[in-house]
């Protein structure tokens, strides 16, 4: 019993510290309107900033599966968060949109990636990982939500910039000082070091595809949430792009709940056919109006796919990967498509228009349904055998 204490504290945890660490990305769209606004930055150059700062997260969420089973976990948030903070301290010194404000951004991003990649394997370890990353989602996009409004109502552009890099530092240090109550539960000698060496380093063909569909997935919604503020800033005013993003999150924090209440009862199928399909319903909004109605419905369509969908897609592979070696790479997927995607979607809508970039985020989501599927066949057969 008291070990089943021990997880439910662990798993609290987890999606507290998970939820504050990675508030700068939820927060991330308002940023980059400041930038553009404050520095005349141009979309491509918003989609490296935003990319540079998820590169960060993903290499250090792949190069984890090296360390996340030989030293405690606690130890790996702690580390990481202090890192985290340091980036944020040199932001709050430089941020005019150089390349000195991408280094900044890549150092910070580190830093959470050591964290992050432990915590979802903390997460993995819950009683019901599916609900667990739902309520991290849910948790998250709070957070996003308060910031968002914050952000764009009450705090001038000229200062939105300082008070976010102070705000962060010191989050960065209240999540290290927390993270000394994290108890550590995995066994580090749990994987089999008799086991050929391909199996150690690469991870099965289904554990393979399910981070497959999880990155392509994170490409297109990415591509599509950095520019939510710019989007509604051309239709209207900057207003509007913030209430865009805020909605974005509030429906996300919706369909968080709603993947935490149904949980495992439909499967893991049939909550990504609808996550994708509304995904690509929302584009196709987007794509047809500038009514203000209909990009807010939009908008909150996107969010609630994207959140609804990510729990299944997350908590299938931590089905599929038993050893828990793997799961730190569904961060690292889940960042590279958030690095990947505005530098992408952000060069098609310079070189072409946002029209073109809807048409390849949803190609990009279709590739996802393509490759969840076989790896949602192979989960099938082991829950036959």
């Amino acid at each position: 019993m008291s070990q089943r204490i021990q997880a439910n504290n662990n798993t609290q945890l987890g999606i507290m510290l998970g939820s504050l660490l990675f508030a700068y990305w939820l927060v991330l769209p308002v940023i980059l309107g400041a930038y553009s606004d404050l520095y005349g930055l141009q979309e491509n150059q918003l989609g490296m900033l935003a990319s540079g700062y998820s590169f960060g997260i993903f290499i250090a969420t792949l190069l984890s599966t090296v360390w996340i089973t030989r030293y405690p976990r606690r130890t790996q948030v702690i580390i990481g968060a202090l890192i985290t903070s340091f980036g944020f301290l040199l932001l709050k010194g430089h941020a005019n949109g150089d390349y000195l404000t991408l280094a900044y951004h890549f150092i910070a991003s580190l830093g959470l990636g050591v964290a992050y990649a432990a915590l979802m394997a903390v997460l993995a370890d819950s009683e019901n990982p599916t609900r667990s990353y739902a309520l991290l989602f849910f948790t998250q996009v709070m957070i996003g939500v308060s910031g968002s409004i914050l952000l764009t109502r009450f705090i001038e552009t000229e200062e939105l910039l300082p008070i976010t890099y102070l705000a962060m530092l010191l989050v960065g240090v209240f999540c290290a000082i927390l993270a000394t109550q994290l108890k550590d539960t995995s066994d580090p000698n749990h994987l089999s070091q008799t086991a050929p060496a391909i199996q150690r380093w690469f991870p099965p063909m289904p554990v393979a595809l399910g981070l497959l569909s999880i990155l392509l997935v994170f490409t297109g919604d990415a591509g599509v949430w950095v520019f939510l503020e710019r989007i509604g800033a051309a239709a209207e005013d900057r207003e509007l792009g913030g209430d865009l993003v805020s909605v974005n999150l509030a429906a996300g924090a919706i369909g968080s709940l709603a993947a935490a209440w149904l949980a495992n009862r439909f499967g893991y199928l049939w909550p990504m056919i609808a996550a994708i399909a509304l995904s690509i319903a929302s584009v196709v909004m987007l794509n047809l109006s500038i009514n203000k109605t209909v990009l807010v419905c939009a908008s909150f369509i996107n969010g609630w796919a994207w959140n609804f969908g990510a729990a299944y897609r997350m908590a299938l592979v931590s089905q599929l990967d038993k050893e828990r070696r793997f799961v730190a790479l569904i961060p690292a997927m889940q960042t590279l498509g958030n690095a990947v995607g505005p530098t992408l979607v952000g060069t098609v809508i310079v070189w072409s228009s946002y029209s073109m970039a809807y048409w390849v985020v949803s190609i990009l989501w279709l590739g996802a349904m393509m490759s969840y599927y076989p790896a949602w066949r192979a989960y099938r057969e082991l829950q036959q055998n």
